[in-house]
């Protein structure tokens, strides 16, 4: 079983999944990228959208709803894609795909072929410029891959916000939105401990320091962007 089918069997949607979802809303036409055994796919369809996907696991594909409109099996970095997809999406979808490319900004080169002015991209990353990763590598020296999470041992590209927007504005995508999954701040863990600090904090400074520091704060995001 594909260890992302495995991980929606044991735990469901992810939080970062679950706002995918909500921000598609119902009655679109949806292309969805790396859609594994289709688990998110399913979530769409119940949505009354019209889902479009293109898959390069073939054992993947076989899983995939019967009622899902077209099924692609080819890498989205081939230049030959954009002629197999429509050109009429209100959403493209990337949830946790980049990473697992040799050459994403071929994918986003790709993508913006077949993206009108109202399409918009929704693309979904692990920061690995997040507190967690920053402590393990400063107190620890630790570095090491492992199943799954930001260091999945299939990851090809690591992003952090900034490189992350950055890329997509090099190949051509505006980014309206940026919403993140927090991970707890330098020192909170400490802070969370005492009462009343505890409740200035929360109440006055995290999300100010959250906004002030994305890269820091955030575990996972989620980037909103249209040509």
């Amino acid at each position: 079983m594909i260890i992302y089918e495995k991980l929606f069997k044991a735990h469901g949607l992810s939080l970062t999944q679950q706002r995918i979802i909500e921000l598609v809303g119902q009655n679109k036409k949806v292309l969805e990228v790396g859609s594994s055994s289709g688990y998110m796919s399913k979530f769409f369809l119940r949505n009354n959208c019209r889902v479009d996907v293109v898959e390069i696991e073939k054992i993947a594909l076989k899983k995939v709803s019967k009622k899902i409109n077209k099924v692609i099996h080819k890498s989205i970095e081939d230049s030959s894609i954009a002629s197999e997809l429509n050109k009429d999406y209100d959403f493209i979808i990337l949830s946790d795909v980049i990473e697992h490319l040799a050459f994403p900004e071929k994918a986003l080169e790709n993508l913006k072929k077949i993206a009108s002015n109202d399409t918009k991209l929704i693309l979904s990353t692990p920061n690995i410029a997040c507190w967690i990763i920053r402590k393990e590598l400063f107190l620890k020296g630790r570095f090491e891959y492992e199943e799954s999470g930001i260091l999945d041992k299939t990851h090809l590209r690591l992003f952090t916000v900034d490189s992350l927007l950055k890329l997509l504005s090099e190949s051509g995508w505006k980014t309206h939105q940026i919403i993140g999954t927090i991970t707890r701040l330098p020192f909170e863990g400490l802070i969370l401990k005492i009462p009343i600090i505890n409740f200035i904090f929360e109440r006055i400074f995290k999300k100010p320091l959250v906004n002030l520091n994305k890269n820091l704060a955030f575990v996972h995001f989620i980037v909103v962007s249209q040509i």
